[in-house]
């Protein structure tokens, strides 16, 4: 599903690329927050003799929150694995069949059965205020919000890039 043409986006494509370039610049910033809770709890560990009750927990779901939502900006960037051996060994025609297939059949059911398995997760969670098993039981059902969210940027990134290789590929075979 890589190496397409980038056909000229319109409006709705332009807003699917600027929401998760949106998220993904304000996510990246959880990195250093997630890297100065790690550090803090290991000097106190060390320094001090003590240990966090939340700084574990809470590391695990600045990374979780980093993960789930860059799905879609990753998609975007042409950063998913992509099986393009056969891809590159077919003509215009053929490999615009392979494309539309390999969405239809692949990225399509995945993401559509993400988001309604996502979105029954975070719905249960909210529903009983879940918390981590941990000593600090952090709160959990924004982090499974996030989840939702991620696989919902990544279904909307999904269709605008699915819409980019249409186009792409008949732009190419009128041009073959």
């Amino acid at each position: 599903m890589t190496g397409e043409v980038r056909a000229p986006a319109g409006g709705l494509l332009r807003l699917a690329d600027l929401l998760n370039t949106v998220v993904a610049r304000i996510v990246v910033w959880l990195v250093p927050v997630m890297v100065v809770v790690t550090i803090m709890d290991v000097a106190l560990r060390l320094f001090a003799g003590r240990a966090t009750l939340w700084a574990f927990d809470a590391t695990v779901q600045f990374y979780a929150a980093h993960f789930l939502l860059l799905g879609g900006f990753t998609l975007l960037r042409g950063g998913h694995v992509g099986v393009d051996i056969l891809r590159e060994q077919a003509g215009p025609r053929t490999g615009l069949v392979m494309d539309v297939a390999s969405w239809i059949a692949f990225f399509f059911p995945f993401a559509i059965v993400m988001v309604l398995w996502s979105w029954d997760f975070m719905i249960a969670s909210w529903a009983i205020h879940e918390t981590s098993p941990g000593v600090a039981a952090l709160p959990v059902y924004p982090i499974k919000t996030l989840f939702f969210a991620g696989n919902l940027l990544l279904l909307i990134q999904g269709v605008a890039e699915f819409l980019r290789v249409l186009a792409g590929g008949f732009s190419r075979l009128k041009g073959a």
